[in-house]
């Protein structure tokens, strides 16, 4: 009996000091974020990114100078990174991601449809007849590949290899390009990035027309995700204290997305019966679209 109780403690003992350990990771003297050094509209080492303000902003509430630890967005980002304790919080991840601990969703954005006014197009949905007559571009292994399919729309495609190192190619830079070009009528690709080469390319809201593709019972798959921050696994202070920054700073969040011009849809979608229980699906990327 005495001994079980031992190893009880014992255990009970290591969980505490590795929860003690998670939280005392966290730098109080600097917020040191974990960030891409060329992912526009995402972040940058000039700190032009959409994520670099909401950094800021992060640390000016917190009264503590933002450091950054650079890493291309490639695979083993986070390992490199906030796992090896050189940052304490990735700005933008997508709920869900087993990699961290999600905070509360910021921002909900979705894939969709993009093409440039004044063409004649008429199209505002994704089975809108005039598609089976325009050429369409869409990167290959990416969700709207789901909703081309779904309406036998394949054969008016032009594809775009997808790359697992942004370094080497940027595939949304060139869609944009050809759409601009008239190589493509429409390019369904990521709200954020196609605004963003439109935007790099000269053109405004008024130039261009993004009809966003939300997740529904058509058989499309996922075509919206929410962002959250993600921090160490166990650090569930820094997680809470986050966010509380969230809730209380959303308004001035929206200001920094609207700024960067990124199309986002409404974080609560629908009418919710339960908040609690919706605020729980939100962080594990379960949310209800309707």
């Amino acid at each position: 009996m005495h001994i079980c109780l031992l190893i009880l403690a014992l255990v009970f003992n290591i969980q505490a000091n590795a929860r003690e350990s998670a939280i005392e990771a966290v730098d109080t003297q600097n917020l040191r974020v974990c960030a891409d050094p060329s992912n526009l509209p995402f972040s940058n080492e000039n700190g032009e990114g959409f994520e670099n303000d909401i950094a800021e902003l992060l640390g000016e509430k917190l009264g503590i100078p933002v450091v950054y630890e650079y890493f291309p967005q490639v695979i083993g980002y986070v390992r490199n990174t906030l796992n090896k304790k050189k940052c304490d919080i990735i700005i933008g991840i997508t709920a869900g991601n087993d990699l961290v601990l999600n905070t509360v969703p910021y921002m909900r954005w979705s894939y969709g449809m993009l093409f440039l006014k004044d063409n004649g197009i008429e199209v505002d949905r994704p089975n809108h007849p005039q598609l089976a007559e325009l050429s369409l571009g869409v990167q290959a292994g990416t969700p709207p590949t789901f909703v081309l399919q779904r309406y036998n729309l394949m054969g008016r495609v032009r594809p775009y290899n997808l790359t697992f190192d942004p370094r080497k190619a940027v595939i949304g830079e060139s869609m944009i390009e050809d759409l601009i070009d008239g190589l493509v009528d429409i390019v369904f690709m990521s709200g954020p990035i196609a605004v963003y080469y439109l935007k790099k390319k000269g053109f405004d809201e008024s130039k261009y027309e993004f009809i966003p593709l939300e997740t529904t019972d058509q058989g499309w798959g996922r075509m919206d995700y929410y962002t959250t921050m993600g921090v160490r696994d166990g650090e569930t202070d820094w997680k809470k204290k986050l966010n509380k920054f969230i809730k209380e700073n959303q308004k001035d969040i929206d200001k920094i997305l609207l700024k960067h011009k990124i199309p986002t849809l409404s974080l609560y979608p629908g009418k919710r019966k339960k908040k609690d229980s919706t605020t729980d699906a939100l962080i594990k990327g379960r949310a209800p679209v309707q």
